[in-house]
């Protein structure tokens, strides 16, 4: 049985077109070896509903369902809730007659296939098992298994006869267009050895008329003409067909149909390609794009026009000579063979300043096709140019020559040289450093020192390299050494670039550097200290050494404290207020001021001051009197609370005077009224450590 399933296979394989040309990776390990699924695939079919193709991805798990049944199950939205809508088996003996009866030429090969697949699955398997042979014999079983299967899953998704024959197949006509459903496949009883986890596939009843729309994209070639897509997971098994111009035919020019074969972590891009050979350059062919769908049809999703194109260069072009032979010009002379192409167009010369730069085309038309040399006059002087000349023919197709460079006759000084940095320790050593030229000639350069800008300057140090050693790093930081007891406060430098053919750049600008300074500043002084109830004022003198770049006022609470830094201060500032100060704390101040060198004068001798109490406390608010069956309520507000805080009711008597009435430590008081009585109130707000509040504005009647 087995060697008929293979003779089988293999005349099905070539008359189905199942390809030989794969392009394959291998599949990655799973986390758990022993899950398994049923791949589930479906469509909406306006009239029809939704029709399912499903596949089991092992082979024991597809004889189980063939044996027992597969369960088709189905969840309507995102409910969760799958039910049972239908069991499926194979056909019955007779169901296989019948359909083979009425089948023709391919579909019945597919289904004889199909059929005694079905039968050695359905037959046990068995038999002795020798240590000696027994292993070999299990690894090639397998192989032939797995290749059986294989092959099936193919046949089936080719043939819809052979996917409904298997129960394969499924048509769920009980849908409402618009609707989304969630299909899962198992089988009737479990499958041995693996664990089968259903896997869920969305499927919404909405005709997709764009479904297996797909760009290819090609190259034009010498001759042949390279074809590429994007693979479309709906489709596989794709064939190419080709219409040459001037017929109204299209020939089929795969010998079989194309399958890119991919493991299930593949996650790269996934694309198709198909090169068509031995063609005419300049003659236009159309191509049309077949792939077959997991229903059986065949579907034509691109159809394109290419010809091929002459993509052979011209030989390449040998430079003979390039010399900077006028002060504005350099000659290129190069040759050709004799006699050149005849679809040979004409010449580009291009330039660069070096090797790993882009060349740039330095004339604005082709050179015609018998010239054998150019004269550059836009070269840049300074600098290395490197040169190619470039053969273009009709087609333009390019070749180039090799790059030479040519030497220049250099009259360009350098740039002007621009200082990064100039320091000075304290023990008089200066470090200046220079940012070094753009120049490829740079030589080195030349420092100068003076005293003042209107002497001369002495030349004290010159760091060259030379151009046929093997140094080639150009000193830019240079080093000196100053007398720190000097009448001139300041010494000056200035560096010249200069280049292989000594030519010289102009002075750079003037570095000054100031001589160190050893003497800190002198010490600021206090004046006086102002205190109120809210604020301490501070005047003061500070500083008047010349160099002072900065003060600082210092604040603490107690002399035996470390100073914290305060506020930075003006160096031109008299005076300063502290408005964030708590009554009844003592603050202390110093002043230190900071030169240009770095050093501090001493501490300014401390001073303190404390914001007092003037008893003052904020007066009652939102005071009202309220009176009902001659009872009266005086209430009101206040912003400070706490048993240290008592209020006084005044009342005027007959005469107008307010008198002390009532005290309450409530923010409210009440009291009977007579009838004929009119009275009016004050509240005044007092806390136990002396204060009180302005009197409030009286109220009533």
């Amino acid at each position: 049985m087995m060697k008929k399933i293979k003779i089988l296979i293999t005349s099905i394989v070539m008359a189905a077109g199942i390809p030989f040309i794969l392009q394959a990776q291998q599949d990655a390990m799973p986390l758990d070896e022993f899950n398994t699924t049923i791949a589930v695939g479906g469509r909406y079919v306006p009239g029809t509903g939704i029709e399912l193709r499903y596949f089991p991805e092992k082979r024991v798990v597809m004889e189980t369902g063939f044996r027992d049944g597969f369960i088709i199950e189905r969840s309507t939205g995102d409910t969760g809730t799958f039910e049972e809508i239908a069991r499926l088996r194979p056909y019955s003996e007779a169901e296989w007659d019948a359909a083979m009866e009425v089948a023709e030429e391919e579909s019945l090969d597919m289904l004889d296939l199909a059929r005694a697949f079905l039968d050695m699955a359905m037959t046990p398997r068995g038999g002795t098992f020798g240590f000696d042979e027994g292993i070999s014999d299990m690894r090639r079983q397998r192989a032939d298994e797995e290749f059986e299967h294989a092959v099936f899953v193919l046949t089936a998704a080719r043939d819809a006869g052979v996917a409904e024959a298997l129960a394969m197949s499924y048509t769920d006509s009980e849908v409402e267009a618009g609707q989304t459903y969630i299909y899962r496949v198992r089988t009737v009883t479990d499958p041995p050895i693996y664990n089968l986890v259903p896997a869920p596939t969305s499927i919404r009843a909405v005709f997709d008329e764009q479904a297996y729309d797909n760009e290819v994209y090609f190259y034009e070639g010498d001759t042949w003409i390279n074809f590429v897509w994007e693979e479309d997971g709906n489709l596989s098994l794709y064939e190419i067909k080709r219409r040459d111009a001037g017929s109204e035919e299209f020939v089929l020019i795969n010998d079989a149909p194309r399958l890119n074969l991919r493991g299930s972590n593949f996650d790269a891009f996934k694309r198709g390609s198909f090169r068509d050979e031995g063609l005419i350059n300049y003659q236009p062919y159309t191509y049309r794009f077949y792939g077959y769908n997991m229903f059986g049809e065949r579907i034509l999703f691109a159809e394109v026009e290419a010809m091929p194109r002459d993509r052979t260069p011209p030989e390449q072009p040998r430079i003979l000579n390039v010399e900077h032979h006028k002060p504005r010009e350099v000659l290129l002379e190069w040759e050709m063979n004799t006699p050149p192409a005849p679809d040979l167009m004409g010449f580009v010369i291009g330039r660069a300043p070096s090797l790993e730069d882009g060349f740039q085309i330095i004339h604005p038309e082709l050179i015609p096709g018998n010239t054998r040399s150019f004269i550059d006059t836009s070269f840049v002087e300074g600098q290395l140019n490197y040169y190619v000349v470039q053969a273009v023919d009709t087609a333009f197709n390019v070749s180039s020559s090799l790059p030479v460079a040519v030497t220049l006759i250099d009259t360009i000084p350098p740039e002007k040289p621009v200082w990064v940095s100039g320091t000075v320790d304290s023990l008089g050593v200066v470090t200046l450093e220079v940012q070094k030229n753009p120049e490829a000639d740079l030589m080195g350069y030349r420092l100068f020192k003076g005293n003042d800008p209107a002497h001369e300057f002495s030349v004290i140090h010159e760091g060259f390299v030379v151009n046929d050693s093997l140094r080639h790093e150009i000193p830019v930081v240079f080093t000196d050494t100053i007398t720190l007891n000097s009448l001139t406060p300041r010494v000056y430098y200035k560096v010249k670039a200069l280049d292989f053919n000594f030519n010289q750049s102009e002075d750079s600008e003037l570095m000054v550097i100031e001589r160190p300074d050893t003497i800190p500043p002198t010490t600021p002084v206090f004046k006086r200290v102002i205190s109120s109830r809210d604020k301490i004022a501070l005047h003061f003198a500070l500083s008047e050494s010349h160099d002072v770049v900065s003060h600082t006022l210092y604040r603490n609470t107690g002399l035996d404290l470390p100073w914290e830094a305060y506020a930075p201060l003006d160096n031109s500032q008299l005076n300063f207020t502290d408005d964030k100060v708590e009554q009844g704390i003592t603050y202390y101040y110093s002043i230190r001021a900071l030169d240009n060198s770095g050093l501090y004068s001493d501490f300014a001798r401390p001073v303190f001051g404390k914001a007092y109490d003037d008893g003052t406390r904020p007066p009652v608010e939102n005071l009202s009197l309220a009176i009902e069956e001659e009872r009266g309520t005086l209430s009101w507000s206040y912003p400070l609370a706490g048993d240290h805080v008592f209020f006084v009711v005044y009342k005027e008597d007959e005469r107008g005077r307010l008198l002390q009435h009532i005290r309450t430590n409530e923010l409210s008081v009440s009291e009977n009224i007579g009838p004929e009585e009119s009275p009016r109130y004050a509240v005044k707000a007092f806390t136990t450590d002396g204060g009180e509040s302005p009197l409030s504005a009286v109220i009533g009647d």
